[in-house]
């Protein structure tokens, strides 16, 4: 059973990730410098809080969808990796190429280029983007083993002392920070997920004035996130419950539903949008489109649409869905 509002929740928080990518692209590439400061206050906003978003919706799903199955934990645990590492892997190769050849032959701007060595490299410093599969990968392995061990709020506490307090790890293995990072709020999410029915309880006649209080915490801290990770631990909670009480408020109004689609197909976005928002920057350009607004749209809405319709037609044909999360490529008998 689907929980509708959340679909919706992480259907606006996919979009929200398409658009930061296409203005960290247009940030990048320098198109319109007059727009800088704009263009990078709007990505700082995005980012102070809708990859946590992720991170606790991913991490309140598991808990709820884990608890339902009766499979060992082993199992579980292997179901997941050997559905999750394969896209890993093929993505890491189909966007090495896609980057190294455009780069070399299609003269399309690029934020970043890669070599070999990069390729080599991706068992321990995934490409770009794909750092967020890569971290899902360890925390669906080490959270339900941490978990079976010590109780789930004992986790989270760990983590976000280390989120906290332990400095941030430099070179090849600097790939920690951000599993650290995603811990966090994953296995919040997990704690939340523990404790549903007595938050909504406590909390269900109260929601305007947490929503209140939330978005106050979320302006208060936000000019200050790059000063230590506490605030930027507030900043993200406070944005992340806000935007989640309000589309839990109008579950039923049209604007909220509507985003349900960007739901359902979310990995598919996720793993399918660079391959639009690049090209497109060069295509706006060659076609003299100098409007931000313009570019910015038509970048955002087809690089949100055009991979649903992909999947979608992957899925309908049984084409190798696995791909993008719909059907499991392999699953362990119990």
């Amino acid at each position: 059973m689907r929980i509708e509002w959340l679909d919706s929740l992480k259907g606006f928080a996919i979009f929200l990730v398409v658009v930061g990518h296409v203005i960290l692209g247009y940030i990048r590439a320098e198109t319109f410098t007059e727009y800088q400061w704009s263009l990078q206050f709007v990505y700082d906003v995005i980012y102070s809080f809708h990859m946590p978003l992720f991170f606790l919706i991913s991490g309140f799903l598991y808990k709820l969808t884990w608890a339902r199955k009766n499979s060992g934990l082993l199992k579980k645990i292997s179901n997941k990796f050997l559905n999750i590492v394969p896209m890993y892997l093929l993505f890491s190769v189909v966007f090495w190429l896609s980057k190294y050849y455009a780069t070399l032959y299609g003269n399309i701007q690029m934020s970043d280029h890669f070599n070999l060595v990069d390729l080599m490299h991706i068992y321990i410093a995934p490409l770009s983007y794909l750092w967020f599969l890569y971290v899902l990968i360890w925390l669906f392995v080490a959270i339900p083993i941490f978990e079976s061990i010590i109780k789930p709020t004992i986790v989270f506490i760990i983590f976000l002392c280390l989120y906290f307090f332990m400095p941030p790890v430099h070179g090849l293995l600097k790939i920690i920070n951000l599993i650290i990072y995603g811990g966090v709020y994953f296995t919040l999410g997990s704690v939340l997920c523990m404790y549903q029915d007595q938050l909504r309880t406590i909390i269900c006649n109260k929601l305007n004035g947490i929503g209140f209080i939330s978005i106050v915490l979320a302006v208060i801290t936000f000019p200050y996130i790059e000063v230590h990770n506490i605030l930027k631990f507030i900043c993200a909670i406070s944005g992340s419950v806000f935007l989640s009480i309000l589309f839990f408020k109008f579950k039923n109004i049209k604007w909220v539903t509507i985003w349900n689609i960007c739901g359902r197909y979310s990995l598919g976005i996720y793993i399918l949008h660079l391959y639009f928002s690049g090209p497109l920057r060069t295509i706006f350009k060659h076609l003299s489109i100098d409007n931000i607004m313009v570019c910015l749209i038509l970048s955002c809405m087809i690089s949100t649409i055009v991979p649903i319709f992909i999947v979608k037609f992957f899925d309908r044909y049984k084409i190798t869905s696995w791909v993008f999360g719909n059907s499991k490529l392999i699953k362990l008998k119990s």
